[in-house]
Parts: structure tokens; sequence; C-alpha cells
């Protein structure tokens, strides 16, 4: 007997439709994108600690007709608003199983959530039902008459099938299991409506970046963003986790050396990344384009070990640190930006070394793979040995990247520009330590810097004197 035969067999002997709906892990396959909070409105009461039996997943394209038979349909009930899913406060977008079960704390809870099953876009009723449990139900949709269910009871719209099920306490699954209260969409989860496009600013590996505006509520005034789009059907769900990685960091970070997230809009296509504008463009733009004095450049680097000592306390590993990846704001601030290859924890080994930037590598991530706030240390010293050179490129006198690796790996390292100042020299060099260990820390950096603040400050007084005089002696010829 053939499964689908067993399935009907087992409808025909109850009216309730008893098909399992229920997605295991090795059917799914979800984004990975970023944890939520535990705030959920309405209050969870007892319900059973637990579903029986695995499950599989069904075509949801051609559902058995025993099955399409037996549904109620509900085509009116006193508890439907009449909004689009995407509106709904129980509708999260995107979004992993694992962070799902993650955020789902209370018994009963759910949430609403978009995912892949075996390759197609469905959505997902992710539901507390244990204290080490949540369920998992894919809600099916016969295409044909555009019905929604997931057990007795089919709808005309996803958001009705949940607010019914909610409202009248109807189970969704076996072992009276039922949707007692919804986890709420966190305010960085956005509506693409609060979102205006720009401008296009430039062309990512995963998309396009738009200037922009975004508006927090109703009567606020619209800020002016730096919008990343997700390019729309042509990606991998791979290519999807390394463009979301970046929110996924930046979520968990707030400092005035970082540059700000203000949201992501998953809810529909294209998926957005609304983050803080830089109008100064980035650092490596900056120093080649303006010719900078010793000031400008000191200050850019502190910015910047600011920016990363933050980082460093975080234990995030940013992996891509260099001038291109720091953004100047409108006030002349450094940020560090570019989170799309960063890591939480302390150390992280890659599986596959593709499309790294060699040239700013340490040699433990040359020779092992391995990153971690150490190798960051090393990368800010080659960023200042861009800074101080104006812009030029590490390592130039080495063609290939091939020999750029083999070289660091046998000890060579980059000397300090002909204009750096001693001090900034050491700090640069110290960077530049082989065993990892023995590699300062950006918070030990940070503390040496202050310590030579005051003959930096000396130095740079006589520099803008030096200056002045300059300037008065050419106004008096």
């Amino acid at each position: 007997m053939t499964e689908r035969s067993r399935t009907r067999k087992s409808i025909s002997k109850s009216r309730d439709v008893k098909y399992d709906v229920a997605v295991e892990e090795a059917d799914e396959v979800a984004y990975k994108l970023f944890s939520t909070s535990t705030a959920s409105t309405g209050t969870a009461s007892n319900a059973p600690a637990s579903a029986s039996g695995k499950s599989k997943t069904i075509d949801t394209k051609k559902p058995p007709s025993a099955v399409i038979n037996a549904l109620k349909k509900v085509t009116e009930f006193h508890g439907s608003v009449g909004v689009p899913l995407e509106d709904e406060p129980f509708y999260h977008g995107y979004m992993e199983r694992k962070e799902a079960e993650k955020c789902l704390t209370k018994i009963g809870e759910f949430l609403v959530r978009k995912s892949f099953i075996r390759n197609n876009e469905g959505y997902i009723i992710s539901i507390r039902v244990g204290t080490d449990r949540v369920l998992h139900l894919h809600v099916q949709e016969i295409v044909a008459q555009r019905l929604y269910w997931v057990r007795t009871f089919c709808f005309t719209s996803i958001s009705d099938l949940v607010r019914y099920h909610m409202t009248l306490k109807a189970p969704v699954y076996e072992n009276d299991i039922k949707l007692l209260s919804y986890l709420e969409r966190e305010q960085w989860q956005l509506y693409h409506e609060q979102i205006v496009l720009g401008r296009l600013l430039g062309h990512g590996e995963f998309g396009e970046v738009f200037q922009g505006t975004f508006t927090i509520g109703l009567f606020s005034k619209p800020i002016e963003v730096a919008v990343k789009t997700l390019k729309e059907g042509s990606l991998s769900s791979d290519d999807r986790v390394t463009f979301l990685r970046e929110a996924n960091v930046m979520l968990k970070l707030q400092h005035k050396h970082i540059i700000r997230l203000y949201g992501v809009a998953t809810q529909k296509e294209p998926i957005m990344i609304v983050m803080e504008l830089a109008p100064g463009g980035s650092l490596l733009e900056k120093i080649r384009k303006t010719k900078l004095d010793l000031a400008h450049k000191r200050k850019y680097c502190y910015h910047a070990m600011c920016g990363m000592e933050y980082l460093e306390s975080q234990q995030v590993i940013h992996r891509d640190v260099a001038a291109r990846n720091c953004l100047i704001s409108g006030s002349d601030v450094c940020k560090i930006s570019d989170f799309g290859l960063s890591m939480l924890g302390q150390l992280h080994k890659e599986k596959q070394m593709i499309k790294v930037p060699v040239r700013f590598l340490a040699p433990e991530t040359l020779t092992h793979a391995t990153y971690s706030s150490k190798s960051d240390v090393w990368s800010y010293g080659v960023l200042m040995f861009e800074v101080f050179s104006d812009g030029e490129i590490p390592y130039k006198e080495v063609k290939t990247l091939k020999d750029v690796r083999k070289k660091v790996i046998q000890g060579l390292r980059l000397k300090p520009p002909p204009d750096m100042p001693e001090e900034d020299a050491n700090i640069m060099m110290r960077c530049f330590e082989t065993d990892p260990e023995a590699r300062t820390s950006f918070s030990l950096l940070k503390q040496d810097y202050k310590k030579y603040q005051p003959n930096v400050l000396g130095k740079l007084v006589d520099f803008f004197k030096d200056k002045a005089e300059a300037s008065a002696t050419a106004v008096k010829s």
C-alpha cells in the first residue's frame, strides 16, 4: 500500500482532517536571519507539553482529494480584520526555524514566518508546545481555489486562518494544540511602506544600494538612509544567508563609530537592509581624493580603532577591516561598516578561503583559515598603512595574491610610510606581531594611544603654528 493510499484510508474514517502537516528539519531550508527578543502580546496558558509522532512534508500543490473534500471552508467570522499577512503583527517574514525556537518562550506562543520547504517557498506557523519543543506547521494551499489550511478548516487568507484558530481556540494539531498568544514583530522588522528608494548609489554582490528615506512612525520626519536590496529570485538560499548576515550582526551593535542599522524589511520582495547614510563616502575614497593633513589621518585611524575596540568587546569578528569598509558621516566621523563577512564569537575557522582580501589577512588566517579579534588587529594595521600612504595598495610591489600569501607567511611585513610619525608607526607595527597570542588587542592599542596623546597634541599644536606662519608669510609676499 502506498503512502497516499494509507493517508486516504485514514482520512475516510473521520470527518476531521488528520493529515500530518508538521515540517521536519530535514525538509526545511530556511534563511538564517537574526534573533528576535522574547516580547509578546497576550498571556499564554497551559497547553499540552508535546505533539506526538514524526512527520513529513506533503505535496502542497497536489494534496489528496480526500483531504480537500473533508476540509470545512470558513468564509466569514467575527475575528477577521481583513489585513494582508505582511501587516499582521505575528508575521515575521523570512526566519530560520532555530531563531523561531529561540524566541518563542511560552507554551502556546506562536509566530508565522516564511521559509523554503524542499526548495519551494512557503509559510510556517511555529508554536511552542513544550519546554523543549517547538512545532512547525506548514500552511497548506489549495492552489486552484486559493484556500489555506493546517487541519480541519480552510480559509481564503493565512491571516484569517491564524486569527480564527487564535480567537476561537480551535486546535491546529493533534493533542489539542492551540494558538494562545503571538510573538509580536520587533520595531526593527520594517514594513516596505516605511522605505522610499531614491537614487542608486552602487551595486553590491547580491543587489543594489540606494539612497532613500525611512519613516519610523506616522508623525515622524523621514530620515535619510542607505538601503541595500537583495536581487529577486536569482539567488540561492546560501546567498540570502550571506546577504542577511550583515543585519544579523549589526542588530547587536550600537556605537558612535559603527554604522547604525535601522532595520530589515523581509515581509516581501525585494528584501531590504536599512542603515545609516554616510554622505562622506568611504575612507579609501577620502584618502585617495583628498590630501589629508596629519590631524585628519590620526582622527580617522582613532575613530576606526574605537569602533574595532567596541566590536572586540562584543565578541564580533569583522573579518574585512579595510579603509574601503569605513564610511565618513556628514559630521566627518569615521565609522566601521560592511559586516557581510562578520561572525559572532572569539574564534572562527573558515572551511573555504574564497574571495578573501589576501592583502589584509594575518599569517594565521592565510595558513590555517582562522579568524579572531587578533586577526582583525592585523587588518587594522594594514588600514593604518592605507591611511598614512594616501591609499596605496598594500604590498604593491608583489603582483599576485598567491605571492602575497606566500611572502607574508614567510615574514614579509609592511613598512611605515615615509611621512608616518614614530608614534603611529609603533602602533602599526605592533599590529603585525606574527603570533596572534602575543599580538596586541584593540583595548591595549587604545590605552597606548591615550598614553602618548599629550605628545601628539603638542606636535599638532606645532603643526598648526607652522601652517599659520606659512600662510602669513605667503600673504605678506
